[in-house]
């Protein structure tokens, strides 16, 4: 028997999936290459406010600090930063230059990527360097 022809995929309909982080915090959203990045900004802030009215809690202490969320999107800026070193994502994130019409294929977004976010007012400057406040779970136990 010939073996099979290998089907072609049409990268505009396959599916991505987003991990956004923040704090403790992580969305997963699927998303499709062509979506740009306006749109992902508005699923996370639906997300967001869906699951984290009071805000978005940075920490697990009992006295954690939150980011709120703006109830309007006119009232907040959402900034993508990608990580420093793709195989270590605790070495922090940078911010991740898109503009709002740039679509996630084009700008290389694979199956799985991870971005963290950070919420911004929206008239804060452009120029500011944005810090992306990303928590990741310590192993305690010893193996």
């Amino acid at each position: 028997m010939p073996p099979r022809s290998a089907a072609v995929i049409d990268d505009s309909s396959t599916a991505l999936t987003i991990i956004l982080k923040h704090g403790i915090t992580s969305v997963f959203l699927f998303a499709s290459p062509s979506w740009t990045f306006e749109k992902l900004s508005a699923n996370l802030l639906e997300v967001l406010r869906d699951r984290y009215p009071e805000g978005v809690p940075k920490s697990t202490e009992k006295e954690s600090t939150i980011t709120p969320i703006p109830t309007e999107d006119a009232d907040v800026r959402v900034v993508f930063g990608t990580p420093r070193d793709a195989d270590d994502y605790t070495r922090g994130f940078k911010k991740f230059d898109v503009s709002p019409e740039d679509t996630l294929g084009k700008k290389g977004l694979k199956k799985v990527s991870t971005l963290a976010f950070a919420l911004l007012e929206p008239d804060q400057d452009e120029d500011e360097p944005v810090k992306f406040e990303v928590a990741f779970p310590i192993n305690d136990v010893e193996a």
